[in-house]
């Protein structure tokens, strides 16, 4: 009896705590970085978020939204990836050890995440990638000198993983 009470307890904090983490990390991106938030980052006004959450019975999640000037050029693009229970293991990670795509120059940025890099992407995007456990934050900003664009993307980066 003793056993089965402590294997039903074990496998309820399991339960909870996977729960938690999973409900943590399906967080809307639009609804954290607003349009006003956006408007602040690029310096100029923007149309409405683009973009969509996608979600899959076993724990997937990708909220992947963009907000474009209302003129020019200038734009952020944000997405926050969360493999599920059927995924290989460490996808994420495997993800983030994939950028920058081509196997451009990249700079490690210390103190975001478990790990994060800075890069100018073939796009134009000035692009910081953030890993945290098992989420993976892509933000880009299109139409801004790199320095600015990453003092950005760190204080939009904060916020977002203040949500996790």
């Amino acid at each position: 009896m003793k056993k089965t009470l402590i294997y039903c307890a074990v496998w309820t904090i399991a339960f909870v705590y996977c729960g938690t983490i999973t409900a943590a990390e399906k967080i809307d991106v639009s609804k954290v970085i607003t349009k006003s938030d956006a408007e602040a980052v690029l310096g100029v006004p923007v149309n409405d978020a683009e973009g969509r959450n996608k979600k899959a019975a076993d724990g997937f999640y990708d909220s992947e939204w963009s907000y474009y000037a209302v003129k020019g050029n200038k734009a952020l693009v944000l997405n926050l990836f969360s493999p599920g229970r059927h995924a290989p293991p460490h996808l994420a990670e495997t993800m983030f050890s994939a950028f920058p795509v081509g196997g451009g120059k990249s700079t490690k940025v210390d103190g975001i995440g478990d790990k994060a890099i800075f890069y100018h992407d073939k796009s134009g995007l000035e692009m910081m990638n953030i890993l945290k456990g098992q989420v993976l934050l892509t933000i880009g900003i299109h139409g801004m000198p790199a320095k600015t664009a990453f003092e950005q993307e760190k204080s939009i980066t904060k916020k977002i993983l203040a949500k996790l």
